[in-house]
């Protein structure tokens, strides 16, 4: 096996995909490594039809006859406006966000998985509007249009002083978003990858 394909969900971000993929490097030095950035139910397509080796996606609710490990659990945010709540606070109950609108970031195509997520599995009762990117979605909320979730590890990348990060909550508990990989089988590369990727998250 001289290359390891790695599909992963794109809103999950690929900075510890890629310093992962740099010490693989180091490892094996003659293994072609290539990141493929898509949707979340895009992933199980690839899969399927060995397009590629290895994915990263979040965990939810789909059956699914892949083998599969947990990378990390990552806190789940809302990113609202700055000021909306006093300094000092770090977390919120997603209840008391009921009122406020919630930016699905997803392409058209991905939507109705992203509500699904956010209605179904998250539980969110606010209502939903779709925004194309985290940039657009960082504008709106940013003028006090409303809010939208990222996990803790993507949430460090914004860089805009007009927004306030606070770790979302359900009756006092901590949510989280599980990432984790799926293949279809384990390679020697395949497990030295994913001991690798575990230490970066």
């Amino acid at each position: 096996m001289n290359q390891l394909r790695i599909a992963y969900f794109d809103q999950l971000g690929r900075r510890e995909l890629d310093a992962a993929k740099d010490k693989l490097k180091q490892v094996y030095p003659s293994v072609n490594i290539k990141l493929v950035g898509t949707g979340h139910d895009e992933i199980w397509d690839k899969l399927t039809n060995h397009e590629v080796d290895l994915a990263i996606n979040d965990l939810r609710d789909e059956k699914n006859s892949f083998s599969s490990e947990t990378i990390s659990k990552s806190g789940l945010m809302a990113i609202l406006q700055k000021g909306s709540y006093l300094r000092g606070v770090q977390m919120i109950e997603k209840s008391e966000l009921t009122d406020l609108t919630c930016f699905i970031v997803a392409k058209p195509e991905e939507e109705a998985a992203e509500l699904h997520l956010f209605k179904d599995l998250y539980q969110i009762k606010s209502p939903f509007i779709a925004s194309n990117s985290v940039e657009e979605a960082a504008l709106l909320v940013a003028s006090g249009s409303g809010y939208f979730l990222m996990n803790e590890n993507t949430a460090k990348l914004i860089k805009n002083d007009s927004l306030q990060q606070l770790f979302l909550l359900d009756e006092g508990k901590q949510m989280h978003q599980t990432i984790a990989a799926f293949y279809q089988e384990k390679t020697p590369i395949i497990s030295k990858f994913l001991q690798i990727l575990k230490t970066e998250y």
